[in-house]
C-alpha cells in the first residue's frame, strides 16, 4: 500500500475522515445518501444523544486513532456536527492536534457566538452543503417546511466569510441547479470574493433516478467563463471532470481515496472508504491494531481501487476528493491544489508530496496507469 510510516510507525495518511452520530441531522434532504445506507433511522435515545456531551467517548476513538495513524487534515461531520451538544469545543480540543480541522455542516447552527468562537482558533474550517444562491436551486434540500432556513443559511454564510474562516461550498448536481453553478459561482465572487470555493458533484445513490438533470453539457457555461470566476472555484481539471460525468453519466477517473485516508465513525467502526459505508472493517475499541492489519489488505480495498470503477457506486461518485486524486495522477499541479484550503499547509502539502511520491511508480507521466 502507498502510505509510509513515522518513527512511531503509525501510518503517513493525508486526513481523518471522522463522522460522528450520522444518523442524527434535522434536515430531510431528498437525496441523502445516509438513508441509502440504512443509517437514517428513528433513533431511541435520540434527544438524549442530542443533549448529552459525549466528548470523552470521541476522544478516546479518537485517542486509538492517533496510535496508528498521523494525519494533518481532519474533517468532522455527521449527521449535523453542530447540532449536538459539545461540538464546539470539540472542535476546539481537536485544533490542537491536527493543522486544519474542516467541519461540514448544512449551516443552520452556525451561531454568531460559534462562529466567533471557530474563527478565534484560527485553523478551522468550513464545508457548508449548498446547492445554489436561490431557494429553488435548493429544492431538494429544503423541502417546503424546511424553506424558512434558507435565510438563516445564507446569513451565516455572510458571517462566516466576514470572520475569514475559510469555507468550502458543496453543491449537489441535480435537475434543479444544473444549469445555475455559472450564476451561483458569480455570486459568490461578488459578494465574498476570495476565502469562499465552489465544489459540486453529481447527485449519487439511488435517487439519481429521479433526481438526476438529463445527461448534457451543464458545465459549458461554468468552462466558457472559468478564468472570470477561478477565484472562487477549484483547478480547472475538477470542473472538467464534473463536467465529463454530466455528459457522459459515468465515472471513468479511478480513486484512490482509501489510499489517503479511512473513514473513522465516532463509535468506533471503520471503513477503507469515505463515500460508500459498507459494512465496516472492524471496530478500533475491539481491534486497536484493526487500521494496521486491515489498511490495503481488507477485500474492501481490491473492490475500490480498481484502474476504472466497478463497483456500481462509484461509477456514479464524484466528490471534492477528486482534487486529491487529480493531483496524485498528474492531472493538477501542487500550485493549484495549494489555493484548496485545507491542502494549503505545509504539513498537508509536505504530505500530499510524500504520497505522490508513492504513486509516481505505479503511473505514466499522463496519469494513466502504466501498462507495466
Amino acid at each position: 500500500m502507498f502510505a509510509h510510516r513515522d518513527g512511531q510507525n503509525r501510518l503517513k495518511l493525508l486526513m481523518n475522515d471522522m463522522v460522528i452520530e450520522e444518523q442524527l441531522c434535522q434536515m430531510r434532504c431528498t437525496y441523502c445518501l445516509t438513508e441509502d445506507f440504512n443509517l437514517l433511522m428513528e433513533v431511541p435515545d435520540a434527544r438524549l444523544r442530542l443533549t448529552t456531551d459525549r466528548r470523552a467517548d470521541w476522544h478516546e476513538i479518537l485517542d486509538a486513532y492517533h496510535q496508528q495513524v498521523d494525519s494533518p487534515i481532519m474533517r468532522l461531520s455527521g449527521g449535523e456536527f453542530f447540532w449536538l451538544k459539545g461540538s464546539t469545543e470539540f472542535v476546539a480540543e481537536c485544533s490542537e492536534k491536527y493543522e486544519v480541522v474542516q467541519v461540514i455542516t448544512n449551516g443552520a447552527f452556525l451561531t454568531p457566538a460559534r462562529l466567533e468562537a471557530l474563527a478565534a482558533l484560527g485553523n478551522v474550517q468550513l464545508c457548508l452543503s449548498l446547492d445554489g444562491h436561490t431557494l429553488e436551486m435548493n429544492r431538494h434540500r429544503l423541502p417546503p417546511k424546511q424553506h424558512k432556513l434558507f435565510p438563516v443559511i445564507m446569513r451565516h454564510l455572510d458571517h462566516a466569510a466576514q470572520l475569514g474562516i475559510p469555507i468550502e461550498v458543496q453543491s449537489v448536481i441535480t435537475d434543479a441547479n444544473a444549469t445555475g453553478q455559472a450564476d451561483f459561482a458569480e455570486f459568490l465572487l461578488e459578494r465574498y470574493g476570495q476565502g469562499v470555493m465552489l465544489y459540486f458533484f453529481p447527485v449519487r445513490g439511488e435517487t439519481r433516478a429521479s433526481h438526476a438533470p438529463e445527461l448534457g453539457d451543464h458545465f459549458a457555461p461554468l468552462l466558457e467563463r472559468y478564468d472570470e470566476l477561478s477565484t472562487v472555484l477549484p483547478p480547472r481539471a475538477f470542473v472538467e471532470h464534473i463536467d465529463n460525468q454530466l455528459r457522459t453519466g459515468v465515472r471513468t477517473l479511478r480513486c484512490y481515496a482509501t489510499a489517503t485516508m479511512v473513514q473513522l465513525f465516532g463509535q468506533g467502526d471503520v471503513s477503507a472508504c469515505p463515500y460508500a459505508w459498507l459494512k465496516p472493517m472492524g471496530n478500533i475499541k475491539q481491534g486497536p491494531e484493526l487500521i494496521h492489519e486491515q489498511f490495503g489488505k481488507h477485500q474492501h480495498y481490491d473492490m475500490f481501487m480498481q484502474n476504472r470503477p466497478r463497483f456500481p457506486f462509484c461509477k456514479s461518485c464524484t466528490g471534492p476528493i477528486d482534487v486529491v486524486n487529480l493531483y496524485l495522477f498528474g492531472g493538477i499541479s501542487e500550485e493549484e491544489i495549494a489555493r484548496c484550503a485545507p491542502y494549503s499547509g505545509p504539513r498537508a502539502l509536505e504530505r500530499l508530496r510524500e504520497l505522490k511520491s508513492a504513486f509516481t511508480p505505479v503511473f505514466e507521466p499522463t496519469g494513466e496507469p502504466s501498462p507495466h
